[in-house]
């Protein structure tokens, strides 16, 4: 029997190596596990970037459909972000067509709402405020180029009622000519800059949930990040203020605040030619009433005084007026009418042509010289009167980096039948001087200038037709809180504040847009009164039988029928046909007057009620021999019993005014000569606008002048028109502008100088 010990089995130590090996791997796993849960619990399972990006070759970006989130931005609230089927924030969006006044809110990460939860965005607060379906379109890096792109997505998809651009004056300045395919590149789930994005990534198993996912990894990248050999994600809006080659922030300040300076200058420009040209007229007035007078004169001296003082003064008047001539200690007083005017005029052209021919014979250039000077006068009086009734030329106001911007994307609207409106959200700075604090900038720089980027956009947009908002005044009401600290997002308080004002935005319309100043091409204002010539009458049949003088002057047509005795009587006057606005009708107890401007083929019929008969006065366009319209009137007769009606109780003052300065008359005896007694000052002749008394009236009080011209549609003298109307029609009445937006009260909204007013 053997006593040898047996060989004792060898070890296995592999086994012991797997085990040690085992319980290391389980160790760190469990290291890890207990790290991701410390980490995740430190940042309550949120991260400060979204991390759900994924690529797309058009925008740069999307968003991952049905993602999910906690985000925070430093010691702000925690948000929950969550990201429908579709690729937005918010709820799944319902079937495109079954949403009736669908709003689709363009933007990038403040319409998107980093920082608050789903339903604190200003788009679900407008939804909530207006019970419109609003479908949050807003997605973090987007600029301007995408909005657009997504516009032209979403129009196609979704046919909405409202589209609604929001510009972030943040950056979206910088990036109209910046995709954000060149900006941002996807990195693991995080948006990254593209200039920081790696060139080459190593690919293993769990890569994405470590680099997206895992609160320690990234805790673990920002502490080497700190260091710098680490890169992170970049926040999801940094202060971008554009660069030297493409232009800063600043730039775009000084270049608006200069085109301002440039547009006020050209303004302030055309203003003070306008008082230029009122001070001009007038010295204009003073320097014709002394040629004529030097030239009265020398006629007088050529005539050897056959042409006198009276004679002068015969052709200065109008018919009615009253002159006297002296005949040393005897006298009469003259009543005139048009036919010793006329004759005045021909003695006084006479004697004219005859100094003409002498002073020619001589060499002399006295009287000639003063006849062109008149004709000079004349002219440049009639160029200041359009010049002044044309008012301040329109000086186009400067234009905003986004105006071929606004109007691509509204024509894109306008094509798929959406209406496009614009938000321009500020800078937290801008909003609040105090924002600087949170960023420790201690002497607060003043952002007040930059505003006028704003105000550009929004006055810009709306020229183009496009509903705006300025949310500045909204964001201030909201502050302090309006934004997140050490950040320019919103918060909670500042999305309801531009939620709420855009709510009262939508319920309200664009202001109406005004015409511009002066007439079209083929009108002309009213002659004024002393451009009547009272010589020259158009043959209008039966206007003596009507007792009636008609005279055309330019394209207006003016009908006095005055009082020659105290059996004359006028009841009413009525226009039947034709006619425009400015078209003037007077009944008083004197008589009756038509003044209206012609339109060559257009029919004018106004009927006349005197005493005992009315009269029709009816214009025609029969076509000529050389087969173009010609002008004729004819007064005719009409059955029937003339209407008799008290002239209207507001011509009174007028009356008074016009007999103060016509100085017009009618007399009980009449001579062949002229010569007239028991004569009473007559208000006939007047011609104007009653409806425009009262206005008038509260323009210019009691200068008569300035009354009587003022309704007599002078345009040097139209009276000043409240918020929204405009002088329209060579008439001083105020009419409201109109659009489909503000249709007319009373009236038909009708084209005018490139907007539309309410005509009668």
């Amino acid at each position: 029997m053997s006593t040898e010990e047996p060989t004792p089995k060898p070890k296995r130590k592999w086994l012991r190596r797997v085990f040690i090996a085992s319980q290391v791997v389980l160790g760190l796993g469990l290291g890890l596990v207990i790290a991701e849960k410390v980490f995740a619990d430190r940042y309550e399972g949120a991260f400060p970037h979204v991390n759900f990006y994924v690529e797309d070759p058009e925008l740069g970006v999307r968003l991952e459909p049905g993602a999910t989130m906690k985000f925070r931005l430093r010691n702000n609230p925690l948000s929950t972000i969550n990201v429908n089927a579709q690729g937005y924030r918010g709820a799944d969006w319902p079937a495109a067509g079954t949403n009736p006044g669908e709003i689709i809110v363009l933007g990038d990460s403040q319409v998107f709402g980093l920082g608050v939860n789903d339903d604190e965005t200003f788009s679900a607060q407008l939804a909530a405020i207006t019970s419109r379906p609003v479908l949050n379109a807003g997605v973090p890096t987007y600029g301007p180029p995408e909005y657009l792109a997504l516009a032209k997505e979403l129009l196609e998809q979704r046919k909405p009622a409202v589209v609604v651009l929001t510009i972030n004056f943040l950056n979206d300045a910088f990036e109209i000519d910046r995709p954000n395919k060149d900006r941002h590149t996807v990195w693991d789930g995080w948006a990254v800059r593209a200039e920081h994005a790696p060139t080459e990534v190593r690919q293993f198993p769990g890569r994405k949930w470590l680099y997206s996912q895992s609160h320690a990894f990234y805790a673990f990248r920002r502490w080497r990040h700190e260091r710098g050999k680490a890169e992170l994600p970049d926040g999801e809006e940094q202060v971008d203020l554009g660069t030297p080659s493409e232009g800063r922030f600043e730039d775009l300040v000084v270049t608006s605040i200069t085109a301002h300076a440039q547009h006020d200058a050209e303004l302030d420009q055309a203003k003070q030619a306008l008082d230029a040209s009122r001070e001009r007229i007038s010295e204009v007035d003073e320097e014709l009433r002394s040629n004529r007078d030097q030239l009265d004169d020398l006629v007088r001296e050529a005539s050897e005084y056959e042409f006198g003082e009276f004679e002068r003064d015969v052709t200065r008047g109008e018919p009615g007026d009253i002159v006297d001539e002296d005949f040393g200690e005897e006298g009469r007083s003259v009543l005139l009418t048009a036919g010793l005017i006329r004759k005045a005029a021909r003695q006084r052209e006479a004697h004219l042509q005859k100094l003409l021919r002498k002073q020619e014979r001589k060499g002399e250039t006295q009287a000639k010289d003063l006849i062109q000077a008149e004709e000079q006068l004349l002219a440049e009086r009639h160029a200041l009167r359009e010049q002044i009734a044309a008012g301040v030329p329109l000086v186009p106001p400067p234009t905003s980096v986004f105006d071929a911007y606004l109007q691509e994307l509204k024509a894109l609207c306008d094509e798929h039948g959406a209406e496009l409106v614009l938000v321009a959200l500020p800078v937290d700075v801008q909003v609040d001087a105090s924002e600087w604090d949170k960023y420790g900038v201690s002497d607060r720089p003043d952002m007040s200038e930059s505003l006028v980027l704003l105000r550009d956009l929004v006055d810009n947009a709306e020229q183009h037709g496009i509903r705006s908002l300025d949310a500045t005044e909204a964001l201030r009401g909201a502050e302090p809180g309006a934004f997140l600290d050490h950040d320019i997002h919103m918060t909670a308080k500042g999305h309801a504040a531009v939620g709420g004002a855009l709510a009262v935005r939508l319920a309200s319309g664009l202001p109406v847009a005004l015409p511009g100043g002066g007439l079209p091409e083929g009108l002309s204002f009213v002659p004024a009164r002393d451009e009547w010539s009272p010589t020259e009458e158009v043959n209008v049949a039966g206007s003596t039988k009507a007792g009636c003088a008609t005279q055309i002057e330019g394209d207006w047509l003016r009908v006095r029928c005055v009082r020659k005795d105290k059996r004359d009587g006028f009841g009413a006057i009525e226009l039947i046909e034709g006619g425009t606005p400015a078209t003037m009708l007077v009944h008083n107890r004197d008589g009756l007057t038509l003044t209206t401007p012609l339109t060559i083929g257009a029919p004018v019929t106004a009927r006349f009620h005197f005493a005992k008969q009315i009269r029709e006065l009816q214009i025609r366009w029969p076509l000529g021999d050389d087969g173009k319209p010609k002008f004729v009137g004819t007064f005719v007769d009409v059955e029937g019993q003339p209407k008799v009606q008290e002239p209207a109780a507001a011509l009174a003052p007028l009356c008074t005014c016009y007999e103060k300065t016509a100085q017009e008359f009618w007399c009980l005896e009449t001579y062949p000569d002229g010569e007239a007694h028991q004569c009473q000052e007559s208000c006939g002749g007047l011609w104007g606008d009653p409806a425009l008394i009262e206005s008038c009236t509260r323009s210019f009080g009691d200068n008569c002048g300035r009354l009587l011209s003022c309704v007599q549609n002078d345009p040097l003298t139209a009276p000043e028109c409240p918020e929204g109307a405009v002088h329209a029609f060579a008439s001083n009445a105020c009419f409201a502008a109109c659009d489909d937006g503000h249709p007319c009260k009373s009236g038909t909204c009708t084209p005018w100088q490139g907007g539309s007013v309410c005509a009668p």
